[in-house]
């Protein structure tokens, strides 16, 4: 079997619960494991990890082990300022997605929510938080996300 390289392992370790049950299959796909492979060689590494950080096996309160550990991308900037709320891209580019089909939501049985969702041809990424969205084709359209509710409006 082959041993994942400490840097995945550190990454997986740092996912929460759903990411990490779906990149278990992902890397094992990468390294020729299975799933369950790689989610023992998780464990191995994070016992391994306990047991360096206290080898006598006494409690110690300083060690980090439940802290929260943001990534590079997420850390707070204070010199930053946040995006005023109105600051949604107008006349952007869309990332467009194949298969619109897979995008219509289902949530409206009525008869206006189904027509709407007859005229779904195109998908494409929320700019702000990457979720798809079914879309029809009339342009300019404004859009607003259900996921972040940032609303955007797509020109082209």
């Amino acid at each position: 079997m082959a041993q994942l390289p400490d840097d995945v392992l550190a990454e997986l370790s740092a996912m929460d619960d759903y990411d990490r049950t779906l990149a278990y299959d992902r890397i094992g796909r990468q390294h020729n494991l299975s799933a369950e492979q790689v989610e023992a060689q998780l464990k191995s590494h994070q016992q391994s990890g306990l047991q360096s950080a206290a080898p006598s096996g006494e409690y110690d309160p300083t060690a980090s082990a439940g802290e929260y550990d943001p990534s590079p991308q997420a850390a707070y900037d204070p010199t930053g300022q946040a995006p005023p709320a109105d600051a949604a891209p107008v006349g952007a580019s869309p990332n467009y997605l194949q298969d619109a089909h897979r995008y219509r939501v289902r949530y409206d049985p009525s008869q206006d929510g189904q027509s709407r969702q007859a005229q779904i041809d195109q998908a494409i990424m929320c700019p702000n938080c990457g979720a798809p969205l079914g879309i029809p084709a009339i342009r300019p359209i404004k859009v607003t996300c259900p996921n972040c509710m940032t609303e955007s409006t797509f020109k082209n």
